[in-house]
């Protein structure tokens, strides 16, 4: 379910609902009020921005939680510890499987699907 807010657009100077879920960045201004960032698909990685009037901890009481970098920290050091495989890895002839000579192989059924061409006559095979 979508989160809508009402705004006061700068560029409109009026009021305007706005999707938060079609908001991907929040940015505070120094003069007061936000730059509201929407995704732009004629752009790869493109944003359209829109400026309104009101405050940037307006905009904080939908955040779910401020990650700080103790944080980020705190979850890369419980992650769990991965063996890596050194490369190139050598591979044992154990490992190698042979392939499978003089097997017969089952007969293939064709499946829902155009049926193959036929060799139709045409009048220039009359000549």
């Amino acid at each position: 379910m979508s989160l809508f807010v009402e705004v006061e657009s700068e560029e409109k100077n009026c009021k305007v609902i706005v999707n938060l879920d079609t908001v991907i960045e929040i940015a505070p201004l120094r003069t007061g009020g936000c730059h509201l960032f929407f995704a732009d698909s004629a752009a790869v990685g493109g944003k359209t921005a829109m400026k309104v009037k009101d405050s940037y901890s307006m905009f904080q009481q939908f955040v779910l939680q401020t990650v700080s970098e103790e944080d980020i920290a705190k979850r890369i050091a419980n992650l769990p510890k991965v063996e890596k495989e050194p490369y190139p890895r050598f591979i044992s002839d154990a490992e190698v499987t042979p392939p499978a000579q003089n097997v017969p192989q089952p007969e293939q059924t064709r499946g829902r699907g155009r049926p193959p061409k036929s060799g139709m006559v045409t009048t220039a095979d009359l000549g």
